[in-house]
């Protein structure tokens, strides 16, 4: 089996996915959320 050489990736913008997921999960998230801010919110980059 030939191994699989990949170069640098040239292109490094962001891209927008969508995707259902099932109304309980999303529920869960968001309730997860609430409970730990921390999770929710990145901190600020260290100085």
């Amino acid at each position: 089996m030939t191994k699989l050489k990949l170069g640098p990736i040239a292109d490094d913008k962001p891209v927008k996915i969508a995707l259902e997921i099932p109304a309980t999960l999303h529920r869960d998230l968001t309730e997860y959320a609430a409970c730990s801010p921390k999770a929710a919110r990145p901190s600020s980059p260290p100085s």
